[in-house]
């Protein structure tokens, strides 16, 4: 007859057992789930300098729309807004007149410029493109059809910037069968338009890392 140290050594072997095989399969479920999940636009700043300069070779073409989230929401966060409650906040006027010369950087004399016409995308559009641009109801819908709604403002030779938000970019993604990125306020996804049926994300670039982005890294 087994002692009952002996049949406790034997229950927890069999509880060892148990949990190396539940912890093997967990393993091979959350491995199961990364190959499955949808892939994700490249983040710019952390890929091959490859990229970017097919971006900044496409956008010399005229050929890229972009996607340019609006600044820093004053409705959600605690802090000194821009004018109305609804607009944007003070301290993004900083990153705003930053995002201003690297677009300006970028050349801007063959862009056609559309805006939300919400408070936060239209004081975005303000701080970033001072010329005269118009507004968009449907960067601000964000329907189904957003993409294609886009690709009737784009004029062939001439690049498209959007000031827009996070569900509308969420959209677009979806459009291209990727998953869900949380981009940041100031965000700016780059969408190369080689015709109006050939369409590819070439990725986006985070408000604080073009400095970072736009140049070859040593």
């Amino acid at each position: 007859m087994l002692s009952y140290r002996a049949i406790k050594q034997s229950m927890t072997r069999v509880h060892k057992q148990w949990l190396v095989g539940a912890c093997a399969v967990a393993a091979v479920v959350v491995a199961a789930n990364q190959l499955l999940a949808a892939p994700k636009p490249a983040d710019l700043s952390e890929s091959p300098f490859a990229l970017t300069a097919n971006l900044l070779a496409e956008w010399q073409d005229g050929d890229v729309i972009v996607l340019v989230r609006h600044l820093e929401r004053c409705s959600r966060v605690d802090a000194a807004c821009l004018g109305e409650p609804s607009g944007i906040t003070q301290r993004s006027t900083a990153i705003g007149a930053e995002l201003r010369e690297q677009f300006s950087g970028l050349g801007l004399a063959a862009t056609d410029i559309y805006s939300s016409p919400l408070i936060r995308t239209s004081q975005t559009r303000t701080l970033l493109f001072p010329e005269a641009t118009a507004n968009e109801d449907f960067l601000y819908q964000c329907k189904k059809n957003f993409v294609q709604d886009a690709l009737a403002k784009k004029i062939p030779g001439r690049n498209l910037v959007l000031v827009t938000h996070s569900s509308c970019m969420d959209e677009v993604n979806e459009s291209f069968a990727y998953g869900e990125v949380d981009y940041e306020y100031g965000a700016s996804v780059f969408i190369n338009v080689e015709s109006q049926t050939e369409q590819q994300i070439i990725g986006f670039i985070d408000a604080d890392d073009w400095s970072r982005t736009l140049a070859p890294q040593s």
